[in-house]
């Protein structure tokens, strides 16, 4: 059917009418909801979110619109006249061609508006806050009862507006413009807040005064709603020196900004009151820092702090930073000083009770806490890639680790960029491993890695390499590995792929890598590798030489005491074995999470004391030891131990 005669039967049905009805009904409805949306409180985005549904709702549409009133008149005039019969199935075919085209440039224009509405992406430090409509700035009342201070009403003004204009806020109406309106409107009686509300029409509007207190200056802010006059905020008053009113103007403009720059995050916010945009900036600032570079890290969330003593992130922040690089001490002390803003806040008050569960070994409550933080920002990186960890390592639940990481859609992420994006690729890569799932880990894995070659993510890769019994890739990838790492780097792998093949049984294979790091060049050797290596050949005798070396520098390493206690018990030296064990229970100290029971554990699988395996496998396990690639199941010195049903109830402790 010809273009022509298609239109002219479409006016003919009266199909170009209904069309026009829905389009200037939707129409009508976008221009309604967009002066209406915000004295109704409906969300900023309510406009965008009605042209998706008008969008959406429009080829549905056009197919109602064929079914419930051509598509009757078509059967009546096809019955009437089945000569006419081609020429109606030729004017459907293109009825429905054209709803096809349709169809796909709505979902397209839909795509479009979400990927710019509602994308996740966010390449500034700072969130860019979209303006609103229009802020006022009035000036600040002088309660002194001295004029001399006058000026500081204009200043204090002056300074919010400059605050809120720079970091893009919104329009700012000035005291001037007020002071304009108020020349021009004289004789009428209106006084300056319903000058501001009758013509000005402000979304809200800052005012405030200061006033003296034994010899000190104080300041005092709200923010109120423009359209109902409802206070928003009032802020903390401000004390400084009569010399120096401007301190108090700029911590008063900090706790503004603050406001403005958080208002859209509520939901997310760990604490009720704004903190202070400079505060904020050195968090965000931290969040975004080089996750490599600890000092750097810890000296912006310090500086977070020192801007606002009583934002409450960066003190949580700094705990989990102490916990993760193993000062579990200092995390516990900083841990206690930290009060939450209220004990009705429970948001802070699970946090609390998060850091309080892990520093005491208890997974189950941890895990169940981080879920509860994970619910309320579950696109917050470091709280997704937590709630990862924790289900992996801390309650060995690896199954639960696909909906967790599917939240955050990784395809506009820069891996390059962002640190946890990789963190979450690596625990991700670790759970598929554990559950089988060999091609789905080194698939993921190969992808970020033509993206980044990111040395986190090798390990896991040779792992995956292994278990899948994909020895050529792994010798081709190893290879590479050789040229481009450093000795040790390369060394680390050889011994864990050495690892992985004795949990395989494959002895050879296991002793040709072990091999590898023994006859390492001299000077690349770091001791503690070669011992590894040497243990897990089974050279007791070269590696218990290694061993007392490293046991005389550093008396108090468990891992070392352990395998030294073995290597004795081996070479039928069962005095010198025992003290080694005596030692090692000497060691117990706070914050250990079971590493003296799981190192016993490992002494009585090579005794084959299956009793004792058990119980202090089951303490570790109880004390909080971690569930890792290397421990439990991972650990080849199980191996024999690891289908029985007491492994399987240490493996599921904390289910």
């Amino acid at each position: 059917m010809k273009l022509n005669s298609f239109f002219k039967q479409c006016h003919e049905k009266e199909v170009f009418k209904m069309l026009s009805i829905y389009v200037v009904s939707a129409w009508v409805i976008l221009q309604v909801l967009s002066v209406t949306w915000q004295p109704l409180g409906l969300p900023h985005k309510s406009v965008a979110i009605l042209i998706i549904v008008l969008l959406l709702c429009f080829p549905l549409y056009i197919f109602f619109l064929w079914k419930f009133r051509i598509s009757p008149k078509h059967k009546a005039e096809i019955e009437a006249d089945e000569k006419e019969e081609k020429k109606k199935a030729a004017f459907q075919k293109m009825y429905f061609s054209f709803l096809g085209i349709i169809t796909s440039l709505c979902v397209i224009a839909v795509f479009l508006i979400i990927n710019r509405n509602f994308s996740q992406e966010n390449n500034d430090i700072l969130p860019k806050i979209e303006k609103n409509d229009k802020i006022a700035v009035l000036k600040f009342g002088n309660n002194t009862g001295d004029p001399k201070y006058d000026v500081v009403s204009k200043m204090a003004s002056d300074w919010i507006i400059h605050g809120i204009t720079e970091n893009q806020v919104a329009q700012v109406i000035t005291q001037d413009l007020i002071d304009e309106y108020k020349t021009n409107l004289k004789g009428k009686g209106e006084d300056e807040n319903e000058i501001v509300k009758k013509y000005l029409k402000p979304s809200k509007i800052i005012s405030g005064n200061f006033y003296l207190q034994n010899g000190k200056m104080l300041f005092q802010g709200m923010i109120t709603d423009g359209n109902t006059n409802k206070t928003l905020i009032s802020f903390k008053p401000s004390e400084c020196s009569t010399e120096n009113p401007l301190q108090c103007i700029e911590d008063l403009n900090e706790s503004i900004t603050g406001y403005f720059i958080t208002e859209d995050k509520k939901g997310l916010m760990l604490q009720e009151t704004p903190p202070k945009y400079e505060a904020y900036k050195y968090l965000l600032e931290a969040k975004y820092s080089n996750n490599n570079d600890n000092q750097e890290y810890i000296n912006l969330l310090n500086k977070s702090i020192a801007a606002d003593s009583d934002y409450f992130e960066p003190k949580v922040l700094r705990v989990a930073h102490y916990y993760n690089i193993k000062e579990f001490k200092k995390a516990d002390s900083l841990l206690k000083l930290i009060k939450p803003d209220s004990y009705s806040n429970k948001r802070q008050l699970n946090l609390l009770n998060m850091y309080e569960a892990l520093l005491k070994g208890d997974n189950r409550t941890a895990y169940k806490t981080i879920l509860k933080e994970y619910e309320i920002a579950p696109f917050d990186l470091i709280t997704n890639k937590t709630a990862m960890v924790v289900a992996l390592q801390f309650v060995n639940r690896p199954e639960d680790m696909e909906a967790i990481y599917k939240t955050v859609n990784m395809d506009s992420m820069s891996l390059q960029n962002c640190a946890y994006c990789l963190q979450r690729i690596y625990v991700k890569a670790y759970a598929d491993i554990e559950l089988e799932k060999y091609t789905t880990a080194t698939q993921s894995i190969e992808k970020a890695q033509k993206e980044d070659e990111a040395k986190l993510l090798n390990k896991p890769l040779a792992i995956a390499y292994v278990r899948a019994g994909k020895t050529e890739v792994l010798n081709q990838f190893l290879r590479r590995m050789e040229i481009t790492s450093t000795p040790a780097e390369a060394q680390e792998l050889f011994l864990q792929v050495g690892k992985e093949f004795l949990l395989k049984n494959d002895i050879p294979k296991a002793n040709g890598f072990f091999d590898k790091i023994i006859t390492a060049q001299e000077g690349t050797l770091d001791s503690k590798m070669l011992a590894d290596a040497l243990f897990y050949k089974e050279e007791y005798a070269k590696a218990k030489t290694v061993l007392n070396e490293i046991h005389t520098k550093n008396p108090e390493d468990i891992d070392v005491l352990s395998k030294l206690a073995i290597s004795n018990f081996k070479l039928g030296k069962l005095s010198d074995a025992d003290k080694n064990i005596n030692t090692l229970e000497n060691l117990r100290t706070d914050y250990q999470f079971g590493e003296v029971d799981y190192a016993l554990g490992q002494y009585y699988a090579a005794t084959n004391n299956k009793s004792e395996l058990y119980k202090h496998l089951l303490k570790a396990a109880a004390s909080g030891h971690l569930y890792h690639w290397k421990y439990f199941k991972n650990d080849p010195q199980f191996k024999n131990y690891i289908n029985s049903k007491e492994f399987e109830e240490v493996m599921n402790f904390w289910k």
